[in-house]
């Protein structure tokens, strides 16, 4: 009873629309069969109410087709080709339903050779309710994609506010002035120490702007460029660090063939980084693997001082995913390791 209701409510518009449609349909039969005399005009209370049924039986099975199909594609654009598909499973399913349910009445009540004497009766039935398919049908295909079409130009507002958001975060994060003035600095000291290493600290970090810039309106990269920019971010990161840090990335998970947001993997080797006081004797290893997943997990080394964030970057991040792929990054957390997991995304499911 509870699931009827909110059948109805949810859909309260839609079927107010039918049972004045009904009424309406209902008028214009009478008027056609009074022939414009109002002697004897016939009037049956309950012909709308069949009439409305029959609208909610085709609009019910075409939205519980449209239900079905949509649970084992994960293709979230409404498209014409989707609705004719379901218009079209749906009228084979109508006509089907139909015809079984009158043989079974006629069973009951013994009306078969009534109902059913001959072809050119039954031919004239079917089309009767194919062109009540078809009208109903027309309308409740017309609303289902009216609402999908407006459902998915929310989401895809939400994501660019979103995307948005984790653009400019990203960009501030990368190119903020303490950024840049500490990375500035490890490469004065490198100049004069070591000039080679200069060189290549230099390189790595020349890349990491390029990546920045260059991927910052991008919504998916290829998972081998964002381990790239992971491993020239760390790396510049060692630099300042030195070993108190250490990365790990598992060469089966550089083989895979997944499309991710750029920056997902730096943004969690750097929420590691943050969150976490290595010392060269105790040092905090992450490690990149495959498990169902792409994971990210280090061990945890509490810092004397923990430094108050709100988890904007996670927060972020799984916002991404949940908009992109509508799969959640999944996050864990023990006394000694902390992970998050990126759901997996094939190459060829959203490019």
């Amino acid at each position: 009873m509870k699931n009827v209701f909110s059948y109805f409510k949810k859909y309260r518009y839609f079927l107010l629309f039918l049972f004045v449609f009904a009424w309406i349909i209902n008028l214009n039969n009478i008027l056609k069969i009074s022939r414009g005399s109002w002697e004897n005009i016939p009037f049956h209370i309950d012909a709308p109410f069949w009439i409305f049924l029959q609208g909610v039986i085709i609009f019910s099975l075409i939205a519980i087709i449209k239900k079905k199909i949509e649970k084992k594609s994960k293709d979230e654009f409404p498209s014409l080709k989707k609705y004719l598909k379901y218009f079209g499973i749906g009228f084979i399913g109508y006509m089907i339903y139909y015809n079984l349910f009158a043989l079974l009445i006629s069973f009951i009540f013994n009306t078969f050779d009534r109902n059913f004497e001959s072809w050119n009766q039954v031919i004239f039935l079917n089309l009767y309710r194919v062109v009540d398919f078809f009208i109903f049908g027309g309308f409740s295909l017309a609303y289902l994609y009216f609402m999908d079409s407006k459902n998915y130009r929310k989401l895809m507002n939400a994501y660019k506010m979103s995307d948005a958001k984790s653009k400019i975060q990203q960009l501030q994060n990368q190119l903020n002035p303490h950024f840049l003035f500490n990375n500035l600095n490890v490469l004065d000291v490198l100049i004069i120490e070591d000039p080679d290493k200069a060189s290549v600290f230099l390189g790595r970090f020349s890349e990491v702007y390029r990546f920045s810039l260059v991927n910052s309106d991008k919504q998916l990269i290829s998972l081998q460029e964002e381990l790239i920019f992971a491993e020239n971010y760390f790396k510049l990161m060692e630099e300042k660090y030195q070993d108190y840090y250490q990365l790990e990335i598992d060469d089966s998970i550089k083989e895979l063939t997944l499309h991710v947001p750029p920056f997902c993997l730096q943004i969690l080797i750097e929420n590691a980084i943050l969150h976490n006081l290595g010392t060269s004797k105790n040092p905090v290893k992450i490690r990149v693997y495959w498990k169902k997943g792409i994971k990210v997990e280090n061990n945890k080394i509490a810092l004397k001082r923990k430094k108050k964030t709100n988890g904007v970057a996670l927060k972020n991040l799984n916002e991404q995913f949940l908009l992109l792929f509508n799969k959640a990054i999944e996050i864990q957390e023990t006394e000694e390791v902390f992970y998050v997991k990126l759901p997996m995304v094939k190459m060829n499911e959203y490019v």
